[in-house]
């Protein structure tokens, strides 16, 4: 009983020393530092945007990882109409949700 008592201790401290811990915000796969476009500087403001970020970049590599020779240069070329799209969600009434669908679809899309 002693066991399962200590036990429950060090889950306790664990689960506090978490806590404890300072909540770090999401980065997105580009370098905020550099951030020139209101889109860029928004999704690295936003927790949400940079995690579909990161989601839609790992997302590209892989799909260029398995693609034809072909099919790469289709993918480049389509990744940077998307992106020139997507940075005029900033002229748009709800940039954010411009930009949240941009992601969800793009994601989709690859």
């Amino acid at each position: 009983m002693s066991g399962l008592a200590a036990g429950s201790g060090i889950v306790a401290i664990v689960f506090l020393a978490m806590l404890a811990l300072p909540a770090t915000a999401a980065q997105p796969s580009f370098d905020c530092e550099g951030a020139r476009a209101e889109v860029e500087k928004m999704i690295c403001r936003d927790d949400a945007l940079a995690d579909l970020d990161l989601r839609l970049a790992r997302d590209f590599a892989q799909a260029m990882a398995r693609a034809s020779a072909d099919r790469v240069l289709e993918l480049k070329s389509s990744q940077r109409t998307w992106r020139a799209q997507m940075l005029k969600c900033a002229q748009s009434g709800d940039p954010r949700g411009c930009v949240l669908d941009a992601y969800t679809k793009r994601i989709g899309q690859l």
